[in-house]
């Protein structure tokens, strides 16, 4: 009959009553965390498409599922010092969940379908539109139904949109149409200059096209990107006082949001996925009286406004960031490997520790160079999502780094001597992912 093992020279044999308790501990525990899970999971239909109504409670979801997951392989694997393979299998693990839930929130805000960021109160019928106007006091104002179609949209830069189409607009039989009676008060140039038609209409009016050419500047939020969403907004202001502009919904058929309305159908939108066309009722402020003694510094104008929700194809950015950095991290990763204090290895791997600080140097600074090229590209003046993935990679290159001048040092971490600096290498990745996990959420879901 052969004996149990014995345990390595200077350790104490397990205890088997406290590892039993210790299991059923992490089982409660494991059990507790799917609960909460569940908990916070109930009335979430969609997770895929309704990450903006239930982004703190499917935060709660994606933390308790990975940790839980991870204690799941905690109690299967049962990793130990003495078993390294163990810790191993563990540490990958963790990393794998760790980024399986962060492609998980990529793809749920990508396919999201909250209809967000249009400007003022959104209108689908003419009904909705004058009870706007009605809640406003301005029933009483003489209304210019105008519509417009886009054909074309292209970013110029940062904050800068060049739009063409037509905008027109159905007016009394005898009002002047030589020029459009709408502004565009976001314009940097153009506008509707060009009268393309003009249709006499059986209720006495008249409708009249401008051909429409006009660079608009508006403020975008880059700060989701490569995962962003932008709305390009038309704010449209009637030119006689006493009018107001409101949708041609006549012009249309019956308003679907989703269906992109007023947009041509042969638009190419390059890497941009069109998500919404909406118009909205609101007001302006201008905190003048414009020269007019029958107004005051507080008079508002009434805006109609013409949204178009578009949100980035990722995939292609997306890789063109990650990919390069990703060749990164496992250069640094298989600098641990070279890491070492016997001497015979040391001469055959050319190993010194100013090698390494020099490698890691030279990593930082193309770190540093591509974070510089996204700063550009993008022209955000606050941080935007995938400068994280850079400063991850910031830090763990200085980790690295210290690892190499402790580890070669007299004075170490026992932690670190372990198993020839065994601890780093099982450690990497599980930081790195858990690094990415906690931004992602962060940023996306609270």
């Amino acid at each position: 009959m052969s004996s149990p093992p014995s345990s390595p020279p200077g350790t104490q044999p397990p205890d088997p009553a406290r590892w039993g308790r210790s299991r059923v501990a992490t089982a409660t525990l494991t059990v507790a965390l799917f609960v909460l899970a569940g908990v916070a999971a109930a009335g979430i239909d969609e997770p895929v498409h309704e990450v903006m109504q239930h982004g703190v409670r499917l935060a709660v979801v994606l933390i308790c599922a990975v940790v839980g997951l991870a204690l799941v392989a905690w109690l299967l694997l049962r990793p130990r010092p003495a078993e390294p393979s163990t810790l191993g299998w563990f540490s990958a693990v963790v990393s794998v969940l760790c980024l399986l839930a962060t492609v998980f929130v990529w793809v749920a805000v990508a396919a999201d379908d909250t209809l967000t960021g249009a400007p003022g109160t959104a209108v689908t019928t003419q009904a909705d539109a004058t009870s706007y106007l009605r809640e406003d006091d301005r029933d009483g104002m003489q209304q210019i139904p105008t519509g417009v179609m886009i054909q074309t949209a292209q970013f110029t830069d940062a904050n800068n949109v060049r739009l063409t189409g037509y905008l027109w607009q159905r007016l009394p039989a005898g009002a002047d149409t030589k020029a459009a009676a709408v502004e565009l008060p976001a314009a940097v140039d153009g506008g509707a200059t060009e009268q393309v038609y003009v249709h006499t209409n059986s209720d006495n009016t008249q409708t009249v096209g401008w051909k429409l050419r006009t660079t608009l500047r508006e403020q975008f939020d880059y700060s989701h990107y490569p995962l962003d969403r932008q709305v390009i907004w038309a704010t449209m202001w009637p030119k006689t006082p006493g009018t107001v502009l409101v949708p041609d919904f006549a012009a249309y058929p019956p308003w679907v949001s989703e269906s992109a309305f007023g947009l041509y159908t042969g638009m190419v939108t390059g890497e941009w996925r069109l998500h919404y066309t909406s118009f909205s009722m609101g007001e302006s402020t201008t905190r003048t009286t414009l020269g007019r003694s029958d107004a005051t510094t507080d008079t508002t104008i009434p805006a109609m406004h013409f949204s178009t929700g578009i949100t980035r194809a990722f995939l292609s950015p997306l890789l063109d960031r990650l990919v390069p950095l990703i060749v990164i991290t496992l250069l640094v990763f298989a600098s641990l490997f070279v890491v070492t204090t016997d001497n015979d290895r040391r001469s055959l791997a050319g190993f010194s520790t100013w090698t390494v600080i020099g490698f890691c140097g030279a990593m930082m600074l193309v770190v540093a160079v591509q974070h510089s090229s996204l700063r550009s590209s993008t022209g955000s003046t606050g941080v935007v999502y995938a400068e994280y993935f850079y400063f991850i990679l910031y830090l763990v290159i200085a980790l690295v780094a210290f690892n190499v001048v402790e580890y070669t040092s007299t004075r170490r971490f026992r932690f670190l001597d372990w198993n020839g600096n065994m601890a780093a290498r099982l450690l990497y990745w599980p930081v790195v992912t858990t690094l990415l996990l906690a931004t992602t959420v962060v940023v996306f879901l609270l």
